[in-house]
């Protein structure tokens, strides 16, 4: 009875229940994978009819995809989908939240290896389970790569650095197989693993000892991995992943996009960002530069991908800034953080930030119910699947410039087995530097407001089409994009050229005649 309260257990165990529910929530709501993940769908599929041997293409929307991204994540969902009785689109749903849910432990772990106490790992891991940036794109259908990469990099980190304190054949061992883990889930986190493991070496591990693991760990990597990356060289080169890698455009403007504050998360995050500078502002008095090197060199190296793994850090540096304000209000020692949680005033700042931090996080829910096919988008492509032969190819559109966070795009070659021309996802492996100037082209088609303009654009670009797919917005979104759709449809109904073939409350499915 009078034990003290542990108040960083206290603030884990806030963290992994309101960071489940948040991962969780969109899922259980919705009940098909969120946003993302057809490509991943068709890839599952393709493994199992392989008889789980790597194809040597997807048949992901006849685009000749090789069969290149890194395949745990697919194994795991095919082998869960062929031993349980639940589906690939099950899998896809279920699991990647809950994969992403386990990371917030092992952040934990990582913080505190990182940080001076468990009290500022414990309000660090509570800011970043609740950060959109940790769980939006994890929790999606494609988190079935996403959120295995980030596992597997924050257990490697995790060991990387209790290895090169404190030597150990354990941890020796699981850097290696955590390592592999992540190179073989996902592009990104293969870099950052590389990234975040150097930085390690170079902050902790200078000595013999420490040189002698890095040489095993990149020895044991390379070689538990090679089954993969040996496969994939010897049938396409390094092609692919050139290809791949030129899609996170690395110029002065995307650089400096990082410092604006140009969309509603970024304001959001303003908060957890003047913690995260009062940490900036203790490591660098305490000349302890891990911490900012890593997220300097994340955004440098990766200015697509960088900002997740940016988040860690500045989560952790947030945890140390929120604790050092706690203290200076309860005008206590931040070294005696249960002093300092006894505070009235500490425990109101606290506990602020955590409501506002899970207000947010409701914010970006939202969102991700709304980012996802809906059981009439479902019941059109039921419809083409009964109605339409195989192989035809299909104009998609749907208002989204964006068509890799277009749920309608992705999803719909995988479901009904038909060629869609506006559909980017999968090409990042194929087109090189002329990845953004299709991409521009798409957005282009997306503005088309007449059926005159579709007929341009397919000329232009030499695409033949069989179908034109018009996507009808709801009647109180009066947005530019939304006008544009309104107007494509009215106009593609009076076409000579174009016969009605299916009409729902949201779609409008035409036919080209010939």
């Amino acid at each position: 009875m009078n034990r003290k309260l542990d108040w960083p257990a206290l603030f884990l165990f806030t963290a992994l229940l309101f960071g489940a529910v948040v991962r969780f929530w969109p899922v259980i709501t919705n009940g098909f994978p969120l946003n993302d993940g057809g490509m991943f769908y068709t890839m599952i599929r393709d493994l199992k009819a392989n008889h789980y041997l790597l194809p040597e293409f997807t048949t992901y929307n006849f685009a000749d995809i090789p069969f290149a991204y890194p395949p745990f994540g697919f194994y795991i969902a095919a082998s869960l989908s062929d031993l349980l009785p639940v589906s690939e689109l099950g899998i896809l749903l279920w699991l990647p939240a809950l994969v992403n849910t386990l990371s917030i432990l092992v952040f934990y772990k990582l913080a505190e290896q990182i940080l001076p106490s468990r009290m500022s790992a414990a309000l660090a891991v509570m800011i970043y389970a609740l950060s959109p940036r940790a769980f939006i794109w994890q929790v999606m259908g494609g988190g079935i790569t996403r959120a295995f990469g980030m596992l597997f990099l924050l257990l490697m980190l995790w060991q990387a650095i209790q290895l090169f304190r404190e030597y150990t054949h354990k941890a020796l061992l699981l850097t290696i197989l955590f390592g592999a883990g992540a190179v073989l889930s996902h592009p990104q986190t293969a870099l950052h693993a590389a990234l975040g493991g150097a930085l390690i070496f170079a902050f902790y591990g200078r000595s013999k000892r420490g040189i002698v693991s890095a040489l095993y760990i990149a020895l044991g990597v390379a070689l538990l991995t090679a089954p993969w990356w040996a496969n994939v060289l010897s049938r396409y080169g390094v092609q692919p992943f050139i290809s791949a890698g030129q899609t996170s455009q690395r110029t002065l403007e995307s650089y400096l996009a990082i410092l604006r504050f140009d969309g509603l998360g970024d304001y959001l995050f303003l908060p957890v960002l003047l913690f995260a500078l009062i940490g900036v502002w203790i490591v660098s008095r305490r000349r302890e530069f891990f911490l900012i090197t890593w997220a300097v060199l994340a955004y440098l190296i990766d200015p697509r991908g960088g900002e997740g793994i940016a988040l860690l850090t500045l989560s952790m540096l947030a945890g140390m800034g929120l604790l050092k304000l706690s203290a200076l209000i309860s005008r206590s020692n931040d070294e005696q953080a249960e002093v300092v949680m006894m505070k009235r005033a500490s425990q109101i700042l606290v506990f602020s930030l955590m409501f506002y931090l899970i207000l947010v996080a409701s914010i970006f829910d939202f969102q991700l119910v709304n980012t996802s096919l809906k059981s009439s988008d479902l019941k059109m492509i039921e419809w083409v699947n009964s109605n339409v032969d195989k192989e035809k190819t299909f104009l998609l559109a749907t208002g989204r410039e964006f068509s890799m966070s277009d749920p309608m795009q992705e999803w719909f070659p995988a479901l009904t087995g038909q060629y869609s021309a506006t559909t980017m996802q999968g090409l990042e492996w194929t087109l090189g530097n002329q990845f953004f100037p299709w991409y521009d082209q798409l957005i282009a088609f997306q503005h088309c407001a007449d059926v005159s303009c579709v007929r341009e654009w397919s000329i232009h670009n030499n695409v033949d089409y069989d179908y034109l797919i018009v996507t009808i917005p709801s009647e109180d979104d009066g947005s530019e994009m939304t006008n544009s759709l309104r107007s494509l449809g009215i106009s593609t109904r009076t076409s000579a050229l174009h016969l009605l073939a299916y009409e729902s409350g949201n779609a409008l499915v035409f036919e080209l005649t010939k």
